[in-house]
């Protein structure tokens, strides 16, 4: 446990139907550095048509311009409240967005380091490769199965206004063999990359050989949203390209996995 953090911080997360179940791939990068930090949390379930309403309320900054392109912000998940942190007025520190939540956490929680010294400039290009070559890759695949893991009004909340931004949702991925090639081909030069680390004692399986960092958790995070969304044949042949590679790579981050 970090000194410095005395009162659990509060995790906001979207809620699923299943309850308490993290499948956000911007929210498993946090509490995936969260349990590696050691930093005591408990996690605040939203539901999807709650997260602006709760951003405001907790005074969370906006973070992501609406994709109808009206230039309005949209609030979104993660964000975090820590109360060990407090301003002259005895206000609590309250943050959104992923990579600034991150920053944070390493500044004011710097006994176990999830960004080691030096590797700032890595973990800048690694996080937009990983976007590029897996969430994306990945996205017109799950996005379409998200709905179906979330309670009544998250739902009908995700599918009126996913639709409004992209269309209809059945019609995100016309051509699934195609999309899957795609994903393939992006965890190919995944791989290459981590392949140029060695094959010794699993270099190959961890950004930095021999320690754990963020950049583990921003390639952990998007496979995690995918086993969340689709069925367990289509994960299960994921997971085993590369010489099963990627199931690999979950098991050796899964003592961060844990949901508080």
């Amino acid at each position: 446990m970090s000194p410095k953090a005395q009162i659990a911080v509060v995790l906001y997360d979207i809620v699923t139907a299943k309850g308490n179940e993290c499948w956000s791939p911007n929210v498993w990068r946090i509490r995936m550095a969260l349990n590696y930090k050691k930093i005591p949390y408990r996690t605040e379930w939203v539901e999807y048509p709650d997260i602006g309403k709760v951003g405001q309320e907790i005074g969370a900054k906006p973070t992501t311009p609406n994709p109808d392109g009206s230039g309005v912000l949209l609030w979104t998940c993660p964000m975090l409240i820590d109360p060990n942190n407090v301003d002259s007025d005895g206000k609590a520190t309250v943050l959104s967005d992923s990579p600034v939540i991150i920053k944070y956490l390493e500044e004011i929680y710097p006994e176990i380091k999830a960004i080691p010294e030096g590797t700032a400039a890595l973990h800048d290009v690694w996080l937009p490769f990983i976007g590029q070559n897996i969430t994306m890759k990945i996205a017109s695949l799950v996005v379409p199965g998200c709905p179906a893991i979330l309670s009544p009004r998250g739902k009908e909340y995700f599918v009126t206004t996913r639709e409004k931004w992209w269309g209809p949702l059945n019609q995100m991925c016309p051509d699934r063999p195609k999309a899957w090639k795609g994903v393939q081909e992006g965890l190919d030069k995944v791989a290459k990359a981590l392949d140029a680390n060695g094959e010794g004692q699993g270099d190959n399986l961890r950004v930095i050989p021999g320690k754990v960092a963020y950049a583990d958790f921003a390639l952990v995070a998007p496979l995690l949203w995918a086993k969340s969304i689709l069925d367990e044949g289509e994960f299960n042949t994921l997971t085993g390209w590369n010489g099963g590679r990627w199931g690999k790579v979950l098991e050796l981050n899964a003592d961060v996995l844990r949901v508080d």
